[in-house]
């Protein structure tokens, strides 16, 4: 049997005196779209964090892929975090973005790669990302995560600011990525979560 793409092994996590995360176990097997659900402020978004290996715990322990997350190596380019908001080059066009984007990571990509992923997604050629909408910057961020096929999708709120048909294009998305791996996606909005996930875990409130 495969090992879980994650394991939170009673994970701990404070800012300050302030303990965000307590005594806190999850797993994610592969080909699950996991929904972290609850409200602002009750630690969504520094779970995707601490899976992502961005911050530790003060407590428990991490695995992903089967490895514990300190001794990723090569690993840790089979992570994808799509923060909210995404954060771009606001000068260059969508499309140059793209290039950069995945230059930078040691995954070159032609031109005609980038046109093709901005065309799945609904986005024109050309225009400036300062020239962009919130949903428009979304739907930027759902290309370069097509290119760059991680195995371990991390989404913060990937739902917000998009109409109906980015949100149709996010479900396709996220059932592509957990044919290849598995995608854990944080939101307080139970009717997008039940839309694309496999399974719900209740964070805080919800709890």
């Amino acid at each position: 049997m495969a090992d879980p793409l994650v394991e939170v092994q009673r994970v701990w996590k404070r800012f300050g005196r302030q303990w965000v995360l307590r005594d806190l176990s999850l797993s994610v097997e592969p080909g699950e779209v996991v929904a972290l659900l609850g409200p602002n402020g009750v630690g969504k978004t520094t779970l995707l964090r601490i899976i992502a290996t961005l911050i530790r715990p003060q407590r428990g322990a991490v695995r992903l892929f089967g490895k514990p997350a300190r001794a990723l190596e090569a690993e840790r380019g089979w992570i994808a975090l799509v923060a909210n908001p995404p954060a771009f080059y606001r000068h260059l066009s969508g499309e140059e973005n793209l290039e950069q984007a995945l230059a930078l990571a040691g995954r070159p990509i032609a031109r005609a790669q980038a046109l093709e992923a901005m065309a799945l997604v609904g986005l024109p050629e050309g225009r400036p990302v300062a020239a962009y909408s919130s949903g428009m910057r979304k739907r930027l961020a759902l290309a370069r995560t097509l290119l760059a096929r991680p195995r371990l999708l991390l989404l913060d709120e990937p739902e917000t600011a998009l109409d109906s048909g980015g949100r149709e294009e996010l479900a396709r998305v996220i059932g592509q990525m957990a044919g290849t791996g598995a995608v854990v996606l944080a939101t307080h909005d139970h009717a997008f979560a039940a839309e694309v996930a496999s399974r719900s875990f209740a964070m805080g409130d919800e709890a």
